[in-house]
């Protein structure tokens, strides 16, 4: 059977892509020629029908391929992420149950969590969460955050195609103390695994927005659980003026002083999105994308993988 490479980045409702996005993104991991993507496309469908233990082998050669500019082109790390979240939906179904957002409204009145239309000059897309202000923070907001981000992670490994990710943290309005009472070490490192490992998100840069000295707090917390690489890419800015030293204006919504629409605009089209009867039709699907754990090879880290580890290790970043 032959395999199809993407001819042209769909232009859908919210992303937005540029011009010359796919061919420049290949061109990052030498994956511009055509014949190189398809050789590397079928070795990953061989390997897939050869593992036993996958309860679902039948992928779009389309998903394969930005399964691979997810991880730069590296059919190795390809397997490596399929495999650690088919892996993960196994083990912590607890985050995997959830397939339409609009069981998360009550939550955004704490929270909001977009991806922004736009991408960075290096192709990069911007993540931007904002816990807003004067709401109480329990103990089960990280669950339920996973939860979301999980629809919102989907949609990108299905739509995106990026050169790697930036995290952007809206703390202006939230009690830090307050957030480092419900983050466990345990829990950010099952995050970091999450997205890191499972989803193949490379950060290219965290932004911390926040005047509150706790940060400092915060930041060490997460440096437990996370490579000194990664941790050298962790900013913290006391105002907007230095964080469009990394972010463009262009992108950012229009109460971060960019020339974007303004925030909830943004999320309630985003939303649209992630509700749409087609993407929680995929939703069900992925959620058959699980492992059988009596036929999977032991690795030795499955206690790492449950957060139940009693030393921390780190996740590298490329």
């Amino acid at each position: 059977m032959s395999v199809t490479v993407i001819e042209k980045l769909p232009v859908l409702g919210f992303f937005k892509v540029k011009p010359d996005q796919l061919y420049e993104v290949r061109k990052l991991f030498n994956l511009e020629k055509p014949e190189r993507i398809k050789e590397a496309i079928q070795l990953l469908k061989d390997w897939l029908e050869k593992q036993d233990y996958f309860n679902m082998k039948d992928y779009p050669d389309e998903y394969l391929e930005r399964l691979l500019i997810l991880n730069k082109g590296s059919v190795e790390r390809a397997k490596s992420c399929f495999d650690k979240l088919c892996t993960f939906r196994t083990i912590w179904p607890q985050y995997f149950t959830a397939v339409d957002i609009n069981s998360f409204r009550e939550y955004f009145k704490v929270f909001n969590s977009i991806a922004l239309p736009g991408v960075t000059p290096e192709y990069a897309r911007v993540n931007l969460f904002k816990i807003n202000s004067n709401v109480p923070l329990g103990a089960e907001l990280i669950k339920e955050y996973i939860k979301y981000s999980i629809i919102l992670c989907e949609y990108m490994k299905k739509y995106d195609y990026p050169n790697g990710f930036v995290i952007m943290l809206d703390y202006r309005d939230v009690n830090l103390l307050d957030l480092l009472a419900i983050l466990s070490p345990s829990q950010l490192q099952q995050m970091v695994h999450l997205y890191m490992g499972g989803f193949g998100m490379r950060i290219q840069g965290v932004h911390l927005i926040t005047k509150s000295k706790v940060s400092d707090a915060l930041v060490s917390l997460a440096k437990q659980v996370v490579s000194k690489k990664l941790a050298d890419r962790v900013h913290v800015h006391r105002s907007l003026e230095t964080l469009y030293d990394f972010i463009p204006k262009k992108i950012l919504p229009a109460e971060y002083g960019g020339d974007g629409e303004p925030f909830d605009v943004m999320m309630e089209n985003f939303l649209k999105e992630l509700g749409s009867k087609e993407h929680i039709e995929y939703m069900k699907e992925t959620q058959k994308a699980t492992v059988d754990l009596s036929k999977k090879p032991k690795d030795g880290s499955m206690d790492d993988y449950m957060g139940i580890s009693g030393s921390f290790r780190t996740l590298s970043v490329d």
